[in-house]
């Protein structure tokens, strides 16, 4: 490593350490004093049994525990289900049947990756890339396994996770198939055996531990009648159960991680210990006394994750919907977490999209933490239905929709009764999240979302770097009309890929917002680190069921203001005003992410810029500084740009349009997108740019539209005789929707 390089971590660990509260750095020095201890014990062997003495007689009720915490599983609830909704019934058998059935013959996914588990599993081995990790105390293992670009954890971990045992677990308890139970005992048997307490490359993480506890649990609770059970085997799980449990106890990620991390270390902690009975009272008691302070940290006042990834939203509210329905079962419901989880909900719900998927804005890992398997990552109406159930919520239940998995296994054949009693009501068509920055709107197949929000929590404007799962996509738009996606988030596809990826993914250049030279909103500081980070943009918005208004304003350096001014017109489109302010002459660039083969030629004529698609989509833009200069990208093998990560591990062609200007001290660019061409003249002139669509004959749908900059804001004036409303949006009158 450069000498450089050097400086720069110790500078940065110096910041870190300045900004630690007291109760920070006596905690992380009783987590070093910890690892010594667990050091010593594992070069002792003094692992595994010992925990057992712990929970004495835990394996006698270790079954029926885990099927109180899955309803679903519980004795005659199949047949209930059978006899009073043989259409739901039918459904999860079919997919549990199907789902086992791959796991079995060879033919399961991790990660989007193919992995065969029929056979013996190295559990110390990357099953897509190779590498190996040494069988040593696990303090001593890089996660990165000094293997080079191509190794990644994720994949390892994901086999570790043991969900699809659950899989396996449900095929035998819909079709009595020994193969199925007999598959997954031996499978989980082989990895206590392989896995001894602290040693390896899956004691690295105490959020990996809470979801392998989670994925026993349902294991044991779907397979609870198999008769193949013996004794040693119940007595072997619940003293590994301990040893997850005492990890947990011990590796909490207050400061590491205090988000998704230590929500589902809670999570974990709180059902194994009410799994294990009694003599785990300590360990229930924790995990609920940390889900009751941390769970309503998770989200702002206006139900939105702080961590601006809207997998990890919905990632995070499994988690806290598992420990709700276990918390109700044991008659010590978890108030506050219960109305912030409806909160967020909410706040998840609004952001579904008409194709009834939902966007892929931060980071993601592709992680469910509900161990029900799911074909499509970023369909997440099966969860918003355990919600409105959880809830009474009749909002979260989109007409149409069919009960998903998640409500019968976690509460039972009531819950889908309780599902078919709710009448359906939907989202709210408009969306203004203040705290986080979102404006969303829906009318048919037209669909908005505006983001102004912060970065990140916990991050910070000086050069301390903090790990985040936001990118930095301040002012990114995300639009489809018609049914038909037009501009989407470049998603993320790997966290320990190589680092040229990782960085591309998570800057402005993989998003629909705006780059300006020397002007950053955030600074890379590490593989998913950020410092220098610009303070939140200021977003207001009027959204109704005609008109979609909304501007906000950022500060993305001193002297740098960039303010951003949306008028939407449902079945119209959509014109974007960019208006600049900077302090010395700047390249400014804009990115676009659009589908594949969307669209095929650039025209620059003058002062205008015209896009056109082959699909009935036109892209047009015009500056109040001279000529747009303006590209479109197609993926390369080797390079990031142009390419959509739908999910971990994958990529997917895509297109980015790429246009650019040169701006002296103000600037003033104007985008529409549309099924349209728009024809038009520009006149520049008293600070003002005026477009005018100039051929009404050709394009008669087409109405005259005047965009116009003004000293005190930006007025959208839509002529009345067009039969469209007439807009006159000041700062005063562009306020967020109650």
């Amino acid at each position: 490593m450069p000498a450089s390089d050097d400086f720069m971590n110790v500078t940065q660990r110096l910041l870190k350490l300045r900004k630690m509260s007291p109760r920070e750095i006596r905690v992380r020095a009783g987590e070093h004093l910890a690892r010594r201890r667990e050091r010593g014990r594992w070069r002792r062997g003094a692992n595994g049994a010992a925990q057992a003495r712990v929970v004495p007689g835990a394996e006698g009720h270790l079954l029926e525990s885990a099927r109180r915490l899955v309803p679903g599983t519980g004795p005659g609830e199949i047949e209930r289900l059978k006899e009073h909704h043989p259409h739901v019934f039918e459904m999860l058998a079919s997919r549990a049947s199907a789902t086992a059935e791959a796991v079995l013959s060879g033919r399961w996914e991790l990660l989007g990756h193919p992995v065969d588990l029929r056979g013996p599993i190295d559990w110390h081995r990357d099953p897509r890339g190779g590498h190996r990790w040494a069988r040593a105390f696990y303090a001593d293992l890089s996660r990165a396994g000094h293997g080079g670009p191509g190794v990644d954890v994720k994949y390892v971990w994901e086999l570790a996770r043991h969900q699809y045992l659950v899989e396996l677990a449900r095929g035998w308890l819909f079709t009595r198939e020994d193969r199925f139970a007999r598959r997954a005992r031996e499978v989980l048997l082989d990895w206590i055996a392989e896995n001894p307490l602290y040693e390896g490359i899956h004691w690295t993480s105490a959020l990996e531990a809470a979801m392998r506890a989670i994925a026993w649990l349902w294991t044991l609770a779907s397979a609870a009648e198999w008769d193949g059970w013996q004794a040693d085997d119940l007595r072997t799980v619940a003293a590994s159960l301990a040893d997850h449990a005492a990890y947990l106890e011990r590796h909490l990620s207050y400061y590491s991680s205090p988000y998704n991390h230590l929500i589902g270390e809670a999570t974990g902690l709180y059902l194994v210990g009410t799994a294990l009975g009694e003599p785990a009272g300590r360990w229930r008691g924790l995990g609920r006394h940390v889900l009751a302070e941390h769970g309503p940290r998770q989200f702002y006042g206006d139900g939105f994750c702080v961590e601006q990834a809207t997998g990890y939203h919905f990632y995070t509210l499994g988690f806290l919907s598992m420990a709700i329905a276990a918390a109700r079962t044991q008659g010590e419901p978890l108030a506050e977490v219960e109305r912030s989880a409806r909160r967020a909900y909410r706040a998840g719900a609004a952001f579904r999209q008409p194709d009834g998927r939902w966007p892929a804005i931060g980071d993601v890992d592709s992680a469910r933490s509900i161990p029900v398997h799911h074909d499509d990552f970023w369909d997440f109406n099966s969860l918003c239905c355990l919600g409105a159930v959880l809830f009474g919520d009749g909002t979260l239940k989109t007409p149409g929709t069919a009960v998903g998995e998640e409500v019968y296994w976690l509460l039972g054949t009531e819950g889908v009764e309780a599902w078919n009693r709710l009448p359906a009501e939907g989202p709210a068509a408009c969306t203004v999240l203040d705290e986080s920055g979102y404006a969303i709107a829906r009318r048919g197949g037209d669909w908005l979302l505006f983001d102004a929000g912060p970065l990140g929590d916990g991050l910070h404007a000086d050069a301390t770097p903090s790990t985040a799962h936001g990118h930095a996509d301040a002012l990114q738009v995300l639009f489809g009309m018609g049914g038909k996606e037009i501009l989407r988030d470049g998603g993320m596809p790997f966290y320990f890929g190589a680092s040229d990826w990782v960085r591309h993914f998570r800057s402005p250049a993989a998003h629909n917002t705006i780059e300006i030279e020397g002007a950053a909103m955030a600074r890379h500081a590490g593989p998913l680190e950020w410092s220098h980070v610009a303070p939140r943009p200021r977003l207001d918005a009027s959204l109704s069921d005609d008109v979609w208004l909304a501007r906000a304003r950022a500060e993305w350096a001193r002297g740098v203001v960039v303010e951003r001014h949306l008028l939407g017109l449902p079945g119209k489109g959509l014109w974007i005003a960019d208006r600049i302010e900077t302090d010395r002459p700047r390249r400014v660039r804009w990115y676009w992410q659009v589908p594949s083969g969307a669209f095929d030629r650039v025209d620059e004529l003058g002062g205008t810029l015209r896009v056109f698609g082959g699909d009935g989509i036109f892209l047009a833009a015009w500056s109040t500084s001279g000529p747009i200069r303006a590209r479109i990208e197609t993926p390369q093998a080797d390079a990031p740009a142009a390419w959509h990560a739908p999910g971990y591990g994958l990529r997917r062609e895509g297109q980015r349009i790429v246009h650019e200007a040169e701006t002296a001290r103000e600037l003033l660019v104007v985008t529409y997108l549309g099924g349209s061409p728009m024809p038009v003249e520009v006149a520049v002139g008293a600070g003002r740019l005026v477009c005018v669509h100039d051929d009404r004959d050709a394009l008669p749908d087409l109405e005259p539209i005047a965009v116009e900059a003004q000293h005190a804001g930006l007025v959208w004036r839509v002529p009345a005789d067009c039969g469209l409303p007439t807009v006159q949006p000041t700062h005063a009158e562009c306020q967020p929707t109650p």
